[in-house]
């Protein structure tokens, strides 16, 4: 398995060294139009075409038919550069089908003579193609030349197929992608290779992209193959994630000439965030928050509900995580848009993080409470006033510490100082039962999210979170200007 690869890639018409380490089994180069993902396919495949298989079925023509002089063709090594040496192959669909029929010839005459196969059997191949493609019947033929035939299921039986008129757009598309992948598969199995694929969302349907991802998974596990895959389709990237044991994914830009794939333990990251839709964020122009945990992101999600809250993604990660969440959303953004504005803000707490830092350049700035954590926002004025405009919260707070002796010294820490007091999630927990008449059916979280999305926060709760952040979220304070 290759490690890493080297090679050029145009970016408006320049040609630019690219290098990609950290390489997996399965492997997405992810970037906008732009970032040469076609160009440095092409430019591995044809400085190393022994090692390398490129697979172009967007860019690709032609009509479903066998044609001896095309396998011929692909049997050569200049023959079969010069064909993908292009932006287009007017004949990908014949350069599949022929080679999947030659190959499956074989394949198929040994199966059904019962010849010891070393390769592989011809029902291995069949179930292969129904994995991607459930409504076509991929068949050997029991007579001469017993090659592979593809029939669609319909009401009324299995019709034949054999003329891309047959189908649609994405049907033909997904048979000649998955002919051109199993067949390349087949030849090289246990050698160790790698396939290239560019772009094999463009015609298919979402569904179909969720199938591909398991259709290349079994690719990799039964033939020992390696793919790197070029796409812009979040929804496929993150299938890929799920069900592949061995991915990186590759966030390309316009500026590095080395970039090392994000490996598989980090997926996890990855997977949340596409899930977040950040490209259509970033289209319908949403302000996005990265925030810290469960707790912050219920606050902010109840407030988000508000129709006077502005229109805002809102992404949770894990406390601990809460900087890398923000580095990769980074990479992802530059991967979908040259606008590297800012785009948002990462909302902390005020514990320690070291690597955190006010980073007033990037697209998803590390913004700080004023207060330790979400939890304090509970005990300003303007949240205990919507429970009881005469909440005396100290007074409160000595009954709860003569209720609970254990948890004594918090509370009077609290006592001195709501503001910048940690409090943990038990005692929030006790506080809010015992302050809140509605406890028992109203979350503090939600009682806090509310308040968030009334109006622009002010006095106590303006203090508690930030001007800055304030300022961010629902936007400057205009002063009117004096006549």
């Amino acid at each position: 398995m290759k490690t890493e690869i080297t090679g050029n890639r145009f970016i408006k018409s320049s040609q630019q060294l690219l290098k990609v380490t950290g390489l997996c089994k399965v492997n997405v180069l992810f970037g906008k139009n732009g970032t040469g993902k076609s160009t440095f396919l092409r430019d591995i495949y044809q400085s190393q075409t022994n090692d390398f298989h490129l697979v172009v079925p967007e860019r690709g023509g032609g009509n479903m038919l066998y044609q001896s002089n095309i396998f011929d063709q692909e049997n050569q090594e200049n023959e079969k550069k010069s064909a993908r040496s292009k932006n287009w192959d007017s004949q990908y669909r014949e350069r599949a089908i022929s080679r999947t029929v030659a190959i499956t010839q074989s394949v198929g005459y040994k199966t059904l003579k019962k010849i010891p196969i070393e390769e592989i059997d011809a029902e291995t191949i069949e179930s292969l193609f129904s994995i991607f493609l459930p409504e076509f019947i991929a068949k050997f033929s029991d007579v001469q030349p017993y090659s592979i035939e593809f029939c669609r299921n319909e009401n009324d039986g299995s019709v034949k197929i054999t003329d891309t008129n047959q189908l649609s757009s994405g049907q033909v598309e997904a048979l000649s992608l998955a002919a051109d992948i199993v067949t390349q598969a087949v030849l090289w199995k246990n050698e160790s290779k790698c396939i290239l694929v560019d772009e094999p969302d463009a015609h298919l349907r979402l569904d179909l992209q969720n199938r591909f991802a398991i259709f290349i998974e079994e690719i990799v596990d039964k033939f020992d193959v390696q793919f790197i895959i070029t796409t812009h389709s979040q929804a496929f990237m993150a299938t890929l994630m799920n069900v592949c044991d061995s991915i990186g994914i590759v966030c390309l830009d316009n500026k590095n000439e080395e970039i090392k794939a994000i490996q598989k333990n980090d997926n996890f990251i990855f997977s949340n965030l596409l899930s977040s839709d950040l490209a259509l964020s970033k289209v319908l122009g949403r302000k996005i928050m990265i925030v810290e945990g469960n707790d912050d992101f219920l606050v902010w999600n109840q407030a988000a509900r508000n129709q006077n809250f502005d229109d805002v993604a809102i992404i949770e990660a894990g406390g601990s995580d809460i900087v890398q969440y923000k580095n990769y959303t980074e990479k992802i953004l530059k991967a979908i848009s040259d606008d590297n504005t800012q785009a948002g803000i990462t909302l902390t707490d005020r514990d320690e993080k070291n690597d955190a830092t006010h980073d007033t350049d990037s697209i998803l700035p590390i913004k700080r409470f004023q207060c330790y954590s979400v939890e304090n926002l509970f005990l300003v004025n303007e949240v205990l006033q919507s429970i009881n405009i005469d909440i005396d919260l100290n007074a409160e707070l000595t009954i709860l510490s003569k209720e609970n002796p254990r948890d004594k010294e918090e509370i009077d820490k609290l006592k001195k100082d709501k503001k910048n007091t940690k409090i943990s999630k038990d005692l929030i927990k006790k506080i809010h039962f015992k302050i809140d008449a509605h406890s028992d059916t109203t979350d503090w979280r939600i009682r806090v999210g509310k308040i968030l999305g009334k109006e622009r926060p002010t006095g106590e709760l303006l203090d508690f979170i930030g001007e800055e952040v304030v300022d961010y979220i629902w936007g400057d304070i205009v002063t009117p200007i004096e006549e």
